[in-house]
């Protein structure tokens, strides 16, 4: 692990995507995300703390406050803008435009980030589906669940993947076509194990239910 101390944005930004994931940020997950030991990652969310920017409570976690969200919300939206850049207009693949946002993100200011919008034609999502923040910090999502959550002979469409960390389940989901669009149809969960037998694109496929619980769809009438 490298002992390089991840700057503000990087913390905010990691403890929004687990606290919308999760409900709140775990230090050790903190720590596997930035690669960072558990004593770093407890050091910065001290001074995060009393910097006011996130809140902290024994056994549940880490929280952004008000402020720590505004900061989040502005990283948050250059990062998703790069992402539909890099998508839209590089090629770059679907997959590899999560990391490659995170390595620019922290390199660009409000005005670029501005013409990169009027460029793209203001779109509202990023390539994962995830809503772009609005140049005032507001996001608007749909009313949606997990792919679990769906029962069988139920019909949906995929909406958005929460966890972009996740190259290797980007990259799955991209070869089986379980992107936003998608329409699908719940065939039946495997008895123990949860997998979730679909319907998609007049295809059969079987998603495990870790994979299934990353994809945020909504139902089809």
């Amino acid at each position: 692990m490298t002992q390089a101390s991840p700057t503000v944005e990087e913390l905010l930004e990691e403890v929004h995507r687990l606290e919308e994931r999760d409900g709140a940020a775990r230090t050790k997950m903190l720590g596997g995300r930035l690669h960072v030991t558990l004593g770093t990652v407890t050091n910065n969310l001290s001074r995060l703390q009393k910097l006011g920017l996130v809140k902290r409570e024994r056994y549940r976690g880490t929280r952004l406050t008000g402020e720590g969200r505004k900061i989040a919300m502005s990283v948050l939206r250059r990062h998703r803008l790069l992402e539909r850049l890099l998508t839209d207009v590089l090629h770059v693949g679907w997959s590899k435009s999560h990391h490659a946002a995170c390595k620019l993100e922290h390199c660009i200011d409000d005005e670029v980030t501005n013409a990169i919008e009027n460029v793209l034609a203001h779109p509202k999502t990023c390539p994962h589906g995830n809503a772009i923040p609005s140049k005032s910090g507001k996001i608007v999502r749909q009313a949606s669940m997990r792919l679990t959550e769906i029962s069988p002979r139920e019909a949906g469409t995929v909406v958005r993947v929460v966890d972009e960390e996740e190259e290797g389940a980007l990259a799955y989901f991209e070869s089986i076509d379980l992107t936003p669009g998608a329409d699908f149809t719940v065939e039946g969960h495997v008895p123990f194990d949860g997998d979730v037998n679909l319907t998609l694109r007049d295809s059969r496929v079987t998603v495990s239910k870790r994979a299934a619980s990353l994809v945020v769809v909504k139902k089809r009438s």
